[in-house]
C-alpha cells in the first residue's frame, strides 16, 4: 500500500512512518519542518520527504493519507485530500487498526516520571514472564 503522511517529521508521525515502512508499505511524506534528526532517519529508511504541503506531493494519489493532528482545514494538502476523495485517517487511528489491533496496550502518560514508571513497568512485566 502506498501511504503518504502529512506532518511526517514530528516525533509521532515519523515513528509511524518507520512502522509503516517496516510493515512493507511504500511510505512518503510532507512537512514544513524537514530537518535532522528525523529527516535523516526517515531518508535512511528509504522514505521520500517533500518540503511543504503542495497538492503535487500527492501525485500519483496514494492509497491512504495519514494526516497529522497539527494540520487542519485550510491546509492545501488537506483540502486536496478531501476534494479528491483520497482515503485518509489520523495517526492514532492507523496505529490502532494496523499495529495495535489484537494486542494488550499499556500506556504511561503525565508530566513527570514517565521514564521511571515505564522502566518499573517493563521490569514488572518481564518478571511476570510477559513480553
Amino acid at each position: 500500500m502506498r501511504i503518504h503522511i502529512l506532518g511526517i517529521c514530528g516525533t509521532f508521525m515519523g515513528s509511524l512512518a518507520l512502522l509503516a515502512r517496516d510493515l512493507g508499505h511504500d511510505v512518503t511524506g510532507s512537512d514544513t519542518a524537514v530537518y535532522p534528526p528525523m529527516s535523516t532517519q526517515l531518508q535512511a529508511a528509504g522514505i521520500t520527504l517533500c518540503e511543504g504541503y503542495a497538492a503535487s506531493h500527492l501525485q500519483p494519489h496514494p492509497d491512504l493519507v495519514i494526516i497529522g493532528n497539527a494540520l487542519s482545514r485550510g491546509n492545501a494538502a488537506v483540502e486536496y485530500v478531501l476534494n479528491a476523495e483520497i482515503p485518509y485517517t489520523s495517526g492514532p487511528a492507523w496505529l490502532a487498526s494496523e499495529v495495535l489491533r489484537g494486542r494488550h496496550v499499556v500506556a504511561v502518560a503525565g508530566t513527570h516520571g514517565k521514564t521511571t514508571t515505564s522502566t518499573m513497568l517493563a521490569w514488572i512485566l518481564e518478571q511476570a514472564g510477559l513480553q
